[in-house]
């Protein structure tokens, strides 16, 4: 039998391990060749001659007929697989000799592998889908949105919210993958003919020790990721733990520090995100929504980073798969529990005790339970006291007691031998998450997720006097209870089950419910007992919200092609919203319950163009919601451009609409509050944005710059106040338009008022991704403007407008330790001041006390700025860490309490500055069973 042997050199070697593949002869080009009516055999040997590559064949196996074909600028790769594939041929490399291959038929190709005993040949599969899962290497969890390449290719995929993955025409089974993670050492691993197509698992590592030996692996592992889709920000959990915290490692807290997000309001852990407010930004947790997300006066959020894998935040430009908010999306997976072993661990802090369990139940379940609960160590007392002790004040000057209100206010004449009084603070939070895992099969998940987030702030304090001038004979007994009592929370829990139907379909279904309670009860009761009888008087502010969300969603994934996956689904969900706000016991100001449906659908389609240099995502939700019975259209558009192997251009653009949002309820002299409500569509308006962002990053060796420009412009923007409705005093029974004392309270028109907004800024970000020192500078150019006309006749800037905002994070890792420090700067927010107080004698001769308000948000706090470090020593099991919060004690400003005092009988106005929290330090030991 005759061999004829070609020259065609099919593998280009690898820079590291020497080893060729087949794959990469897309290098070679075939320049300009036409050949007419030849045979095939001829044709190699004219290739092969003219290239200088070398590859055998026998003429049995070749077809005798000819070709007609022309070559233009061709990869030597594509032209051998049209061979292949319209020949019923296939290609044998010989794994003793890198620089031999073998063409032959596909029946003599099976029977050659199953004879040839010594396995010097193995087959080479092309044009194949690669399918599997990655985990993570020590606990079995999933990761999802973990990003999975074909080297030296425009093929790569991104697994989903349950660690699946499809690649598309992977061009041959000796081909390298790499897999990457935020927060984990990127690996790249070789395929093999021996490999599995399908349900291959890959696993990734955050400790390089325990990588395999046949993995080329980096120590390259990022805290944070900014560069991948416009607007994203991605972390994990695994490396908070790095940065400086008061009491908790917070994943919020750690947004707060990217530009593009505030990180100068340290009353709320909320996602003020590009001149939004924090109920524009959709949380979801394991799939519904929560709506609170403050712990201990909002100082650090309610999520438990034990308990959490996975967040992304999407500052803006989102795809159409979230709908609801207009300001930005945090995403948050939980945890599933360890598959592979039983494990726990506890953090030790001044503020919590924070612990974990995570076990498989049997082969197919797993579990995980994560608990944190507060106690009154000295650092929760320090917290606690700094807001309460500010807070105290505002309770003697609620509901008309206290300076101008006809109350005691701090006025003499009791004799101190005949007080008595009594003041037990109790106040505690505490949050519970459960993850219950079902894996009945190797394509279906069921998972039952739940989550509880509690705070109770008791202050209150009582007094009483056994009798006082002239009344002590009358056996007059006066008592007092003023009452300083918040309670919030949120409970969710939500059932999905996923299943990968097949590699390229994916769906998962959800049930969920939310429910959001907060209740404020700042007033004071007056007991007065005379002769047996018993009268009391109530004065003061209460305030309760409750809202509840059910819901219903699905959501699916089709990757027809490797360039193309087309993304749909829909969503139900019915909300119930209560809130009353009430005075003096007499007095409703406000009392709704208002129940909507909100039901939306979505189609959107990733499509890769231009040898997939760029990425296009246009979108289409489309809204019903009951209350107003119309149909909401929001298109979206995002682009991601691969100018370079270094430069990436991107942009988005979108309309976005909210039906639930909360209202910022104006309050001058004491500090501003909000409350959960449902829009109307008239005097609550649904709330509309268009997104503009374009942006381009720009990445060499360890570095990265990101820069974004972006504008939003939304309209139906609404506010609460009570200073223009008209002959409005607390406790004169009912205002006008609130059907008498005690009644519906003031109609909407009254008190509601909308109008628009404009947010115009820029965000740049600077980081070193990778070695021993990591980190990132931040900064932020923006403007926030509003225009509602009842408030000015102008526009006038937003609470949270911030015109510049710094931020330098650095983290050093020497040995056993971890060295972090933070610095932040920000120019002040605006306010609204009280410029002075008069008096005026009414008809009936009584005087009556004014203020004059400035300008709405004509003033600006003074520039706030603070540094935070932190040192942690890692050993065997675990960790301890010291941090300083606010290093060298700034006092930074958080709102300004105004009071009208009377001085020798006239109204005198005094202003006190409320600040934040000094310098705190702090100290946390973690112990993990393994």
């Amino acid at each position: 039998m005759k061999k004829n042997y070609l020259f065609l050199l099919l593998i280009i070697v690898n820079s590291f391990s020497g080893f060729r593949t087949f794959a990469q002869t897309k290098s070679i080009k075939i320049k300009s060749e036409n050949f007419s009516s030849k045979p095939i055999s001829e044709l190699l040997k004219e290739i092969s001659w003219k290239y200088g590559y070398k590859i055998n064949f026998e003429e049995k196996d070749i077809p005798s007929k000819s070709v007609t074909i022309w070559i233009e600028n061709q990869g030597l790769e594509e032209f051998l697989k049209m061979l292949i594939k319209d020949n019923n041929l296939d290609l044998m490399v010989n794994m003793e000799n890198a620089n031999v291959a073998t063409l032959m038929k596909k029946s003599v190709f099976i029977e050659q592998k199953k004879e040839n005993a010594s396995n010097k040949f193995q087959l080479v599969k092309s044009n194949f889908n690669l399918s599997g899962v990655i985990k993570d290497q020590f606990s079995g969890e999933t990761l999802p949105f973990a990003s999975i390449s074909v080297l030296n290719s425009n093929i790569s995929s991104q697994t989903n919210v349950d660690g699946y993955y499809t690649l598309i025409n992977v061009p041959s089974d000796t081909v390298e993958l790499k897999i990457s993670y935020v927060g984990y050492l990127s690996k790249t691993i070789r395929l093999t003919p021996e490999t599995p197509t399908e349900k291959l698992l890959i696993e990734l590592s955050s400790d390089a020790k325990a990588l395999d030996e046949v993995v080329v692996t980096s120590d390259k592992t990022e805290m944070v990721q900014a560069n991948q889709i416009v607007g994203m920000i991605k972390m994990t959990p695994k490396n908070i733990a790095k940065l400086p915290n008061v009491g908790e490692k917070d994943p919020f807290r750690a947004f707060q520090l990217m530009p593009g997000v505030s990180a100068s309001n340290e009353s709320s852990s909320g996602l003020y995100v590009r001149g939004g407010t924090p109920d524009q930004t959709l949380v979801l947790y394991d799939g519904f929504t929560v709506y609170n997300v403050d712990h201990l006066f909002g100082f650090f959020s309610a999520f438990n980073y034990n308990a959490i894998k996975d967040i992304q935040l999407y500052k803006g430009g989102f795809d159409a798969r979230f709908g609801g908010r207009i300001s930005a999306v945090a995403e948050i997976t939980g945890k599933e529990g360890n598959s592979k072993q039983f494990n726990g661990g506890v953090d030790l802090s001044l503020l919590s005790t924070n612990a974990y369990i995570e076990t498989p139940l049997g082969k197919k379940f797993t579990f995980l339970a994560a608990a944190r609960r507060s106690y009154k160590g000295p650092l929760y007392t320090k917290i606690f006291n700094k807001f309460t002790d500010q807070s105290s004040t505002n309770t003697n000057t609620a509901g008309g007691f206290g300076p101008g209100g006809g109350g005691f206010g701090g006025r003499g004449g009791f004799g101190a031998n005949n007080l008595q009084s009594q003041q037990k603070a109790s106040s505690y939070f505490y949050d519970l998450n459960t993850k219950l895992t079902f894996r009945p099969g190797k394509k279906d998940i069921i998972a039952l997720s739940i989550f509880n987030g509690t705070d109770n702030m008791d202050n209150s304090s009582t007094s009483s006097f056994a009798g006082f001038g002239p009344f002590q004979s009358a056996g007059i007994d006066l008592g007092t209870k003023t009452n300083d009592i918040s309670q919030w929370g949120n409970t969710g829990a939500s059932l999905k089950w996923s299943r990968q139907w097949t590699p390229r379909f994916y769906g998962n279904s959800l049930l969920s419910f939310s429910n959001y309670n907060s209740s404020r009860d700042n007033s004071r009761t007056v007991s007065i007992t005379r002769n047996d009888t018993l009268q009391e008087n109530r004065l003061g502010r209460l305030e309760t919200n409750h809202l509840n969300d059910y819901s219903l969603k699905t959501d699916w994934e089709w990757k027809v092609f490797n360039n193309n996956k087309i993304e749909f689904g829909g969503m139900l969900t019915k909300n119930n919203i209560k809130f009353n706000y009430t005075q003096n016991d007499t007095t409703t100001i406000l009392n709704r319950n208002d129940t909507g449906v909100l039901a939306s659908v979505y189609l959107q389609d990733r499509i890769e163009l231009l040898n997939s240099k760029l990425e296009l995502i246009p979108g289409l939700r489309m809204d019903h919601f009951s209350v107003t019975n119309k149909i909401y259209t929001e298109p979206r558009l995002t682009f991601n451009y691969k100018a370079t192997d270094r430069l990436k251009i991107k942009g988005g653009t979108g309309v976005y609409y909210q039906f639930i949002k909360q209202v910022n309820r104006e309050d001058i002299t004491q500090g501003n509050r909000n409350f959960w409500i449902l829009a109307n569509g008239s005097s609550l308006p649904v709330t509309k944005s268009i997104h503009n962002i374009i942006g381009l990053a720009y990445e060499v060796k360890d570095y990265l710059l990101d820069v974004e420009f972006y504008q939003k412009v939304n309209t139906g923007i609404s506010e609460y106040t009570l200073r223009f409705v008209p002959n409005f005093t607390p406790g004169a029974g009912g205002p006008p338009g609130s059907g008498g004392p005690g009644g519906g309270g003031l109609s909407t028109e009254e008190t509601f008022f909308n109008g628009n907004e404009t947010i115009r800024g820029v965000d740049i970000l600077l980081q070193k991704k990778f070695g021993k020192l990591t980190g990132w500078l931040g900064y932020t150019l923006a403007e926030a403007v509003r225009n509602i006309a009842a408030f000015s006749d102008k526009p006038y800037y937003s609470d949270q407008d911030v015109r510049h905002q710094f931020k330098a994070v650095g983290s050093y890792s020497v040995k056993k330790w971890d060295l972090a420090a933070t610095w932040i700067f920000s120019t002040g927010r605006p306010y609204t001041s009280i410029l002075g107080a008069y008096d005026i004698t009414l008809l009936d001769g009584t005087t009556k006390s004014f203020t004059n308000p400035s300008d709405k948000n004509a003033n600006r706090f003074i520039n706030y700025h603070r540094m935070d470090v932190s040192a942690t020593y890692n050993f065997k099991n675990g960790s301890i860490g010291m941090s300083v919060f606010n290093l060298y004690n700034r006092t930074n400003i958080w709102y300004k309490r105004f009071e009208v005092v009377r001085e020798n009988d006239i109204s005198v106005l005094q202003t006190t500055n409320v600040t934040y929290l000094g310098i705190t330090p702090n100290i946390t030991l973690s112990l993990r069973l393994k």
